[in-house]
């Protein structure tokens, strides 16, 4: 079988450091190396060793509400993306397309008051420290956009992920009694080509890499 590798969006964040040892440039970083690794495993075994956990369940359950409250609050119909598009370096399934203004929109469900970001600047410190803001910088790559903007959602979550030690009103009712309006906070993407060149390099770096390991084991 002929493997190669294309990396997903969401794990740009992942191979896109550059060593700090001069000369080094040519080499993907210790974090990298450990991501491509399991790309490796699962390309070869079928094998992950991350299923999800009770967190990204609620923002698989609550996608749908999380796309819709988006829309309401920019006066737009809005639809969940299905399509997934590709190039020679990445994968992507971008949840939100809007063509008319080349706007990709990523919901991101928060689990609870607690961890929502009420603030832009802190919205914009979690992007970051998440890798949102390459896995924006990708989709906007594959889609042709200029900007992506990042809502993070807080809606009530579901009773079926809570367990006896969850508190109850707080994950509910507390959220419910704040308007929807401020249960959302927007992070915009503008495009940058510097850094999509950079994400280039970095994949055809990671590439490299994939194929030595991958070809002593398949």
């Amino acid at each position: 079988m002929n493997y190669k590798l294309k990396v997903r969006c969401s794990g740009i964040a992942d191979i896109i450091g550059i060593p700090k040892a001069k000369g080094d440039r040519n080499q993907p970083t210790q974090t990298a190396k450990s991501a491509i690794r399991k790309i490796a495993k699962y390309d070869l075994y079928g094998y992950q060793d991350f299923d999800g956990n009770k967190y990204t369940e609620k923002g698989l359950q609550l996608e749908d509400t999380a796309i819709k409250l988006s829309g309401f609050t920019r006066g737009l119909a809005l639809k969940k993306n299905t399509e997934r598009r590709e190039n020679d370096w990445l994968t992507g399934e971008c949840d939100v397309y809007v063509p008319s203004r080349k706007l990709i929109i990523d919901t991101k469900c928060s689990w609870d008051i607690g961890a929502h970001p009420f603030f832009v600047d802190e919205a914009e410190e979690k992007a970051i420290k998440a890798g949102y803001d390459w896995q924006m910088q990708g989709y906007m790559w594959l889609w042709g956009c200029e900007q992506a903007q990042i809502d993070f959602v807080l809606l009530p979550t579901p009773l079926d992920l809570l367990t006896s030690y969850d508190n109850i009103a707080q994950h509910i009712d507390l959220v419910e009694q704040i308007p929807q309006k401020k249960r959302i906070t927007t992070v915009t993407i503008k495009r940058d080509e510097e850094k999509i060149e950079l994400i280039k390099e970095r994949v055809e770096v990671a590439q490299k890499y994939y194929q030595q390991i991958i070809g002593k084991l398949s």
